[in-house]
């Protein structure tokens, strides 16, 4: 195979004489360090399989300086290098070959990945683009290179086509190599897949291209995620569309992963498929081992027909049945900026879901993802949108861009307060006091006033903003001082471990009694605390209520916690 000048024409035959102990890397930059890329461990199998010897991957951050990781790549003299592409890492990324190419013109340069997918025109300083599910084309590519050969117009158009093949007979996609101490797997979010494809068509999704779901052999998948927790790893995000889709198959899996406490399982699943044999199984599941993803992202029928949505009447009851048990964290979705959706309707869907009081509701903007067909609706609903990643609506015909920011800030102060989980307690009673949108509404016009939107924020911070704005507001005529103070000061330490609360915090100045102490004493990791009320904690909610004389609590923060649930317990010294 030849190697490809940057614009096309076509440059000098490039050496093959390495054959198959040719230096072949695989990279990407994932947007954090906790994550592990799945994609490129299944290429370098493919590879590997073909009959390469050599072929590594180096995974990075977004936030790694480019000539750091140039010099580090080119220390390993590779001949051909490819690279994994998202939204998150489109720019750096060809920033990055633009500085290897430039620094040796013979690299090879293969790209995949959903942002180079649907290209008209090839990026600069990339040879090959592969697109859709790459590991035999990848291994096509490599053995035709390997042999010098100069890839055709109609193969390269191939390659660059969106299709779909059998999952392919590879290795399972970690390797030994992969659970080495050194790759810090309890440290890790792992990804893992048990099915490829979606049996739906939103059009706002990738997905909604792919023709069939295909599903990998679960004894295979089982010795794979077996290997992985013996090697550390504590935290899997099955990548799965819709886990659910085989209802027996479901279960099976479920029953199954319940023989490995300490572990988090996160799935993404269509909740109107959870049948009641189902619900049933769950309701015996150990509290905070599985993370449920469930996209809603519209409660408007006529919106839900415009993007192809499919929704059945029982997606709530499910989900409230699931949230009373209390036993799987439930993750919904919303996207805001959707075809015809106003402003009215997006608040009337936040409030529908908000009622349901989900452990974490993610509130996202519809984006206009290259290939998908949400795309088609840009001219006819007179979108706005950015023209580069994250390809973010700005406004549309019925949703202005004013009303779109104040979606943004309302959006970023419900994250802070809302699904950070840091401020339950509080938020729940102040939902109870002026409802969900208000409260929100409120935080937001507090932290665009107060120009806090753009700077990170401590909890120490939130807590006082928290605190600011309740007390300057008319929510201090239904809750006293007292009640907002001990609501947050229960909040700031019991959502996560504290060893201190910041002055504004530490309640009543009273002598510590002798009790405290010898708790204190006898466990140091908790925490011992006066309250001017008397706490009862229930279903998520705190109920305080006057006592004349202050009540010290101590909270004892469990080990390793409940997978996705925090709880500590809660005690009144005698």
């Amino acid at each position: 195979m030849v190697q490809l000048a940057p614009h096309g024409a076509a440059s000098p035959p490039a050496a093959a004489s390495a054959g198959l102990e040719a230096s072949i890397g695989l990279i990407t930059l994932n947007s954090r360090y906790i994550h592990l890329a799945l994609s490129l461990r299944c290429l370098r199998n493919a590879a590997r399989e073909a009959g390469f010897r050599n072929v590594w991957l180096a995974e990075y951050t977004i936030h790694a300086p480019l000539w750091k990781l140039a010099a580090e790549v080119s220390a390993r003299r590779p001949a051909v290098l490819g690279f994994s592409v998202y939204i998150w890492n489109r720019e750096p990324t060809l920033a990055l070959i633009e500085r290897l190419k430039q620094q040796d013109p013979s690299l090879v340069i293969v790209v995949g990945g959903p942002e180079v997918s649907f290209e008209t025109v090839r990026p600069p300083f990339v040879d090959v683009v592969i697109a859709g599910e790459g590991e035999e084309k990848w291994a096509e590519f490599l053995r035709g290179w390997a042999k010098g050969e100069r890839p055709d117009d109609a193969t390269l158009t191939r390659w660059a086509t969106q299709g779909n093949s059998e999952p392919p007979l590879v290795a399972p996609p970690y390797l030994p190599e992969d659970q080495t101490p050194e790759a810090a797997l309890h440290t890790r979010l792992v990804y893992l897949e048990t099915s490829r494809g979606c049996p739906y068509s939103c059009s706002f999704c990738l997905s909604a291209l792919e023709e069939r779901v295909r599903f990998y052999p679960d004894a295979s998948v089982r010795q794979t995620l077996t290997s992985l927790m013996a090697a550390g790893a504590r935290r899997i995000k099955f990548l799965d569309r819709t886990f659910n889709l085989n209802r027996k198959r479901m279960r099976e899996w479920i029953t199954w992963l319940m023989g490995f406490p300490g572990m988090q399982f996160h799935f993404e699943v269509v909740a109107d498929l959870l049948d009641e044999e189902t619900l049933a199984l769950l309701d015996t599941v150990p509290p905070g081992m599985f993370q449920f993803e469930v996209g809603i992202q519209s409660t408007a029928p006529a919106t839900q027909t415009r993007i192809a949505r499919r929704q059945g009447t029982r997606l709530f009851p499910v989900i409230q049945r699931l949230i009373r048990a209390g036993r799987v964290h439930l993750h919904l979705d919303l996207i805001w900026g959707l075809p015809g959706e106003t402003l009215r309707e997006i608040r009337q869907g936040f409030e529908e879901v908000m009622a349901l009081r989900p452990h974490e509701l993610q509130l996202g903007f519809l984006k206009f993802l290259p290939g998908a067909p949400i795309r088609k609706d840009i001219i006819p609903y007179e979108y706005r949108y950015e023209s580069r990643p994250p390809y973010e609506v700005i406004s549309h015909r019925e949703l202005p861009s004013a009303e779109l920011l104040f979606l943004k800030r309302f959006a970023e102060v419900f994250d802070l307060y809302h699904n950070s989980g840091h401020f339950r307690f509080t938020m729940e009673r102040l939902m109870a006091v002026m409802g969900a949108w208000e409260l929100f509404t409120a935080l937001a016009g507090h932290f665009e006033a107060r120009a806090l939107l753009v700077p990170a924020h401590s909890m120490e911070v939130l807590a006082k903003e928290l605190l600011a704005w309740a007390q300057g507001t008319e929510v201090v005529k239904t809750l006293s001082p007292e009640e907002l103070e001990d609501l947050v000061r229960l909040d700031f330490c019991y959502h996560h471990r504290v060893r201190r609360l910041p002055g504004f915090l530490s309640g009543p100045r009273l002598p510590e009694p002798p009790e405290a102490r010898l708790r204190r004493k006898g466990d140091p990791s908790c925490i011992v605390l006066p309250f001017r009320h008397r706490l009862t904690l229930a279903e998520g909610r705190a109920r305080l209520e006057p006592v004349s004389t202050p009540i010290w609590y101590a909270l004892i923060y469990p080990e390793d916690g409940e997978g996705y649930f925090f709880r500590p317990r809660l005690e009144p010294l005698a």
